[in-house]
């Protein structure tokens, strides 16, 4: 595609009949020049519909919900089922599998036995079994010589560490894939993936190739983490992001709290992973209904292929598009957006996007540890009661967050919930130093993962909402395998016992202190664009991106729609960065704590010149 501009007939613009056709920034200029410099940063309307900050193309065709984002939904949270089904990431806190058998000979004479020994007649000195029986779907029995529950403790982390290096290699190589390739064939490659391994996993005899087969699936299996995530953001409206955002991402939070439950209720991983493998062929079915995002092919350059989707999505929301539907870029300006460098060199030189990417990475780290904390606590000791007990406080903070939300935004919410998980940490502090009732003790700590829970959720709705398009998958990515980074370094403290159960309590309260000081980096992202590019990053904080896209969807020339906007307004009604000469912008506002270092300054000075000092 050459870099030229869009011309728009000026017979479909009723205000000009002039020119045959006239080209969009001339016509910006002339409506300059007539209006003067003081209205640039206002709306033009051409006899159509003032554009709106709320609306990308995809919203602008299909609307703010239908039939066809319903689809898409479903397709996306169906997608991230399989995270609910990786027991392997959990390895350590199963239970030794059920309808497995050490398979003694007749010719013994056994007085005992159980899954991994057995002692003969009339001797004292345990006996390691070396072969098992193994009822397979509860019907076909299986010979093993290598079972990973009868391994010592540390080979059980080892896998569980493994499979989690795994994912936090897979998720940024998926995050490359996904930016580079398409969204779609990240998901399709990781279903692939899933069924060929697991399939392979129940028939795996020895205990390298069973690392070595998790350590591969891991890799090839995570895009569907987070890629579905992604999708509906970038297919649903601003009214909606947040409520399908949380549909689609729904299982992998219920994974959070049932995959130790759920993987301890089959009879054995063999029947667990085969389970697994016939839900991976329904997701193959799945796949035909899940399409390529729209906003990654214009800025990928692959405009006839995003206006096809849509015209198909127009006809499923019945909504009547013209068979010549175009989708055009408004002006130049979007041209230069589509051959914008997408490099970590424009990450790491930009203030605020250097600050926000790291700031959030170190969130996820700092979460995943907390989380991976409470979890283990929880878990270890395997209680019959403690998912109901879970389900039930998290359907109840799930309500009031609910109720909230009417008042608040995403990241009040995030705030308030991990101020809450801080107090119920630092109320563990004092019952474990008072020797409080232990069943008071466990309840508290059912409120603090359930909260976790709900934090899970808010970053999940809110971090894809922050990168750009073409970076989007990849920071995603980044930010997953820095929660599986601290996952990892929570699971060897906590196994190895590096610090007594009082100390860990003080660290979990510290974490979550930490939490709240990077929520202030953290912006807004209720009412706003997903960014287009790494320049609308840098300005996310204060500005709606400019509009890029016109459609065209009837060809009556009276209803025809042309959006074109110069700058939107940021919230607070004061336009920062907007220059009105040349369509240039001043340098973005910066964000992070060195704003509070002139305060902090004026602060010392202030209390010096009180007490003399």
């Amino acid at each position: 595609m050459h870099k030229h501009h869009w011309y728009v007939k000026s017979e479909r613009a009723a205000w000009c009949g002039r020119q045959a056709c006239v080209p969009a920034d001339e016509r910006m200029d002339g409506y300059r020049r007539r209006r003067g410099a003081d209205t640039v940063a206002v709306d033009l309307l051409f006899y159509f519909r003032i554009g709106t900050i709320h609306e990308d193309v995809t919203t602008d065709v299909l609307g703010l919900i239908g039939r066809w984002q319903w689809l898409v939904t479903f397709a996306s949270a169906t997608l991230m089922v399989p995270s609910m089904l990786n027991v392997y990431e959990d390895m350590l806190l199963l239970e030794p599998s059920k309808d497995i058998y050490c398979d003694l000979s007749d010719t013994i004479s056994i007085s005992n036995s159980s899954l991994c020994t057995f002692t003969v007649l009339n001797g004292t000195k345990e006996i390691k079994c070396n072969i098992w029986q193994l009822k397979f779907m509860w019907v076909i029995w299986i010979k093993k010589t290598w079972l990973v529950f009868c391994d010592q403790r540390t080979k059980v982390l080892s896998t569980t560490i493994i499979c989690r290096l795994g994912l936090l290699f897979g998720c940024i190589i998926f995050g490359l894939v996904s930016d580079n390739f398409g969204r779609k064939r990240a998901i399709t490659i990781d279903v692939l993936a899933d069924l060929g391994f697991r399939l392979i996993l129940i028939f795996c005899d020895t205990e390298s190739w069973f690392n070595l087969l998790i350590f591969l699936r891991s890799i090839f299996a995570s895009a569907n983490i987070y890629t579905g995530l992604v999708l509906i953001s970038e297919v649903a409206s601003s009214a909606w992001r947040t409520s399908l955002n949380t549909i689609v991402s729904t299982p992998r939070l219920l994974a959070s709290v049932c995959l130790v439950p759920l993987a301890n209720a089959a009879p054995n991983l063999e029947t667990f992973n085969f389970m697994a493998c016939l839900f991976d062929v329904l997701l193959l079915f799945i796949l035909r209904w899940t399409p390529e995002s729209p906003q990654w092919l214009l800025y990928n350059r692959r405009i006839p292929q995003a206006e096809q989707i849509l015209q198909k999505a127009a006809k499923i929301n019945r909504i009547n598009v013209c068979s010549n539907f175009k989708i055009r870029p408004v002006n130049h300006r979007a041209y230069d957006c589509l051959d914008e460098n997408q490099t970590c060199l424009g990450i790491i030189t930009k203030h605020n996007i250097r600050v926000l990417s790291i700031s959030i990475l170190i969130f996820w780290s700092l979460y995943y540890f907390l989380w991976s904390s409470l979890y283990i606590g929880i878990y270890s000791k395997h209680k019959q009661y403690t998912l109901l007990r879970l389900l039930m406080i998290i359907a109840l903070l799930s309500l009031i967050n609910l109720f909230l939300y009417k008042k608040a935004t995403l990241k009040c919410l995030l705030v308030m919930n991990i101020g809450l998980l801080g107090a119920c940490n630092v109320s563990r502090i004092f019952m474990e130093w008072f020797k409080v009732n232990r069943s008071a003790f466990e309840i508290i700590t059912s409120i603090s993962l359930a909260t976790g829970v709900i934090i899970h959720g808010l970053i999940l709705n809110i971090t894809p909402r922050l990168f750009a398009i073409n970076i989007r998958c990849t920071l995603l990515g980044c930010c997953h395998s820095s929660g599986q980074l601290g996952s990892i370094i929570c699971y060897l403290i906590v196994s190895f016992q590096v610090f007594e159960d009082f100390a860990l309590i003080v660290i979990e309260t510290g974490l979550a202190i930490g939490l709240l000081l990077l929520c202030y980096v953290i912006p807004d992202v209720d009412g706003r664009e997903l960014p287009d590019i790494i320049e609308d990053m840098d300005y996310f904080s204060e500005l709606s991106k400019p509009l890029r896209w016109a459609t065209q969807k009837t060809n009556s020339p009276s209803n025809e729609e042309l959006e074109i906007r110069v700058y939107s307004f940021g919230s607070t009604g004061q336009n920062y960065s907007a220059n009105n000469h040349h369509n240039q912008r001043l340098p973005a506002q910066r964000i992070g704590f060195r704003r509070f270092l002139p305060l902090f300054q004026g602060f010392t000075k202030n209390t010096r010149k009180i007490f003399h000092i």
